[in-house]
């Protein structure tokens, strides 16, 4: 299990071996002209709740477009070509899982 560090928060990964180090990602300065990416885990009400959080984050910023993409069931990782587009097409990515 790994266990990292970053602003007073304890991450525990239990994929990872010890040695594996991740280091956390950049912060963006700001989202204005950014492009955001939303992942939703296929959970009861995350599209709901990373819906309403895209338009919120839209009136506070100026973003660029937002893309929010469902993974096809929450008790599997992302599909490669999800994440591959995510991370070649966003700024920034939020995933959230529903109740």
């Amino acid at each position: 299990m790994a266990i990292s560090h970053t602003d007073g928060v304890e991450i525990l990964d239990p994929t990872l071996r010890v040695t594996d180090v991740i280091a956390p990602a950049p912060r963006l300065a700001s989202l204005n002209g950014k492009i955001l990416g939303l992942l939703d885990n296929s959970k009861e009400k995350a599209d709901v709740f990373l819906a309403t959080l895209g338009n919120r984050l839209r009136e506070q910023f100026k973003i660029e477009t937002v893309i929010m993409r469902r993974k096809p069931t929450y008790s599997r990782v992302a599909t490669p070509a999800i994440i591959a587009e995510l991370s070649e097409s966003c700024d920034c990515v939020i995933t959230a899982m529903g109740a």
